[in-house]
């Protein structure tokens, strides 16, 4: 069984399960109306939440999430331990430079760390060491000359242009009637974001409310001719939009937006020098998936003969037979492995 889990959707429930033990059981995760609410419940129910995941080809079903982080931990650490028997496991400092950089390049990984608190730095390092440690056994063996990282770039720079972006505050409503109270409520002159906050902290049925960046050139993806049209609409009123207007109401399918222009961002070129490290790592990788094919059978076959104990009762049947379906694939795939190679 093959498991596609995000990592950011579990660093939450990783923090929690990681500090159970240093935390007092009688301690309440909250409290209603003077009433606690139960610690030990609140695992118990983190434990069972379903999620959903992706099996086969493309099939998709849910799984406890706490059976799933389980899963997820057990393969990071024999991943981590190929890595440190076949010589390539990412230093310390190979992971606090790449650590800095991430924080450098996407502000919101930062902010998560240091404002939301929906993971610690220690979380983020031990994400950033296992990413690295299945780069490094992807690409073992294999080089990138110099030569070949400008040649990509000089051949696909419209890859590396950043269009144009707004940075919008919106709320999105399908109820006319919440609609004209929105309206009322800008007449008796509240700003625009204390409306969005107000909407996006008590979201009723139908609404939606928040920030985000929207970029105003370029290719639109559109899945239908309805929303190309949305979408070439919202972009044409934005490219005319000036910093700190509110728009009117904006038709959304069964809804309408009002959007309020934040900041602006002329598009620019990204230099060699901003994106040379990236196309390294993806011609390593592209070159790495031919030269090191076999790798995810490695891992799998390594994860077959490790001796893992699942203390959970309930778990422990469930993860003996997810294991004899790992076996039988890794046989198959062993299979037609020698009759290509024939």
């Amino acid at each position: 069984m093959k498991y596609s889990v995000g990592v950011f959707a579990f660093v939450g429930l990783l923090a929690v399960l990681g500090l159970s033990a240093c935390r007092s059981a009688e301690q309440p995760v909250a409290k209603v109306n003077d009433t606690p609410l139960p610690r030990e419940e609140y695992y118990r129910r983190l434990e069972i939440v379903p999620t959903p995941i992706t099996i086969g080809q493309g099939q998709v079903t849910t799984v406890p999430a706490g059976y799933t982080t389980m899963m997820q931990m057990i393969r990071e650490q024999v991943l981590l331990q190929m890595a440190r028997e076949k010589g390539v496991m990412p230093t310390d400092k190979e992971v606090d430079e790449r650590v800095e950089r991430e924080m450098k390049n996407n502000p919101q990984i930062k902010q998560a760390i240091t404002e939301q608190k929906v993971m610690t730095l220690d979380d983020f390092r031990q994400q950033v060491r296992v990413r690295l440690a299945e780069f490094n056994l992807i690409t073992r063996g294999v080089t990138v000359t110099d030569d070949e990282v400008k040649r990509y770039y000089e051949q696909n720079k419209q890859a590396f242009y950043l269009p144009s972006k707004a940075r919008v505050r919106f709320v999105v409503v399908q109820d006319p009637k919440i609609r004209q109270q929105i309206d009322d409520d800008l007449k008796r002159g509240f700003s625009f974001q204390s409306i969005v906050q107000k909407y996006s902290q008590n979201p009723a049925a139908g609404i939606q409310a928040g920030e985000t960046d929207i970029a105003i050139e370029g290719p639109i993806n559109a899945r239908t001719p309805e929303q190309l049209a949305q979408q070439q609409q919202l972009r044409k009123i934005l490219q005319n939009a000036k910093v700190g207007q509110v728009t009117d109401w904006i038709p959304l399918g069964n809804a309408a937006a009002r959007v309020e222009v934040i900041t602006r961002t002329p598009g620019r070129q990204q230099t060699f020098e901003e994106v040379k490290d990236s196309i390294r790592e993806g011609l390593m990788l592209q070159k790495g998936s031919q030269k090191n094919r076999d790798i995810n059978a490695e891992l799998a076959r390594a994860v077959l003969n490790a001796k893992v104990e699942i203390l959970n009762p309930r778990w422990k049947e469930r993860y003996q037979k997810d294991m004899e379906e790992l076996r039988k694939a890794l046989e198959e795939y062993e299979k037609r492995q020698k009759q290509v190679s024939r």
